[in-house]
């Protein structure tokens, strides 16, 4: 009888050993951007999907994204990466300094999110001055954020980019009166200038071709109409090298913890419109047109 109980408690604890099998999703850059929200609420839908894998939400941010694909790069077992368009952006301003994009295959498009310009000193685009020096703050060099400030200096040469880790740090530079403007994500900007208690934020425009919330788009207000094509697209990634039947459970868990209604009103804050209809067979296709068509924006573009 007691060796009849050993076996079956031997049995019950490999059993919770493979159901409690730790898988650490990465973000970025700063646990304290609205984007870092998408992550944190995909973990906890996974999470109550199944008993399989223990999904834990964490950030590594720092060289524009650099750093948390790096560690994605280093742990092809138990590790996934939340990245955006800075994922493919950085390699091609800091080749020797970045990740290779090579190196990883997609798991999970998850919404593409419209890019915010916003202000505390100035109300519209008329008032800034082009003979004057001016600053915008940006979530790190060879970015998204950053290659949108490569389109604004071209209406406003005085135009100097100043880089911090996150949108979030951007912002909160910009309404405490150190730089001029910030670019970020739209909840951030607009959680500000809806809250009477806090320095009033103006959104002077977002990229794309269409007004969200009446905030304008920048094309309409006369910059480059490359400007339309800078959304930024949200995803996971895993190394190359992760096992088939570990990278497939972790797919058709996460595909199915994104339809969710909490996950998919976790977009909307951004109205970051969602990517996760795309099929098995077509993510990696996606995942490859995203890298070409990142090239191409970044193709001639210089950064000082």
């Amino acid at each position: 009888m007691s060796k009849l109980l050993a076996i079956l408690f031997a049995a019950l604890t490999i059993g919770l050993a493979q159901a409690t099998e730790v898988v650490t999703i990465n973000y970025a850059f700063s646990p304290a951007d609205s984007m870092a929200n998408y992550s944190r609420t995909l973990v906890n839908e996974a999470n109550k999907l199944q008993d399989k894998y223990t999904f834990v939400f964490d950030t590594k941010p720092g060289a524009g994204g650099a750093i948390a694909a790096m560690w994605g790069k280093a742990n092809p077992n138990n590790g996934i990466v939340m990245t955006s368009s800075a994922f493919f952006i950085r390699p091609n301003f800091y080749p020797n300094e970045s990740h290779d994009v090579n190196d990883f295959k997609e798991l999970l498009p998850e919404c593409n999110a419209p890019i915010a310009v916003s202000s505390i000193k100035y109300k519209s685009w008329k008032e800034v001055p082009k003979d004057k020096q001016i600053t915008i703050g940006v979530s790190g060099l060879g970015v998204t954020t950053h290659l949108v400030a490569t389109q604004l200096q071209k209406n406003y040469p005085n135009l100097t980019v100043v880089p911090f880790k996150s949108t979030t740090d951007a912002l909160l530079s910009m309404v405490s009166g150190n730089t001029d403007f910030s670019i970020g994500f739209l909840s951030e900007p607009e959680n500000w200038s809806k809250d009477t208690s806090k320095v009033k934020v103006v959104i002077l425009g977002i990229t794309g071709s269409k007004s969200i919330h009446n905030h304008p788009t920048l094309i309409s207000e006369g910059f480059p109409k490359v400007i339309a094509n800078l959304h930024a697209p949200h995803h996971l990634v895993v190394n190359n090298k992760v096992p088939n039947n570990k990278f497939d459970d972790y797919r058709a868990i996460l595909f199915k913890a994104s339809k969710t209604k909490s996950v998919q009103d976790s977009y909307a804050v951004d109205s970051c419109d969602p990517l996760n209809s795309i099929s098995d067979s077509e993510i990696q296709p996606w995942f490859h047109m995203q890298n070409s068509r990142w090239k191409q924006l970044t193709y001639g573009v210089k950064i000082n």
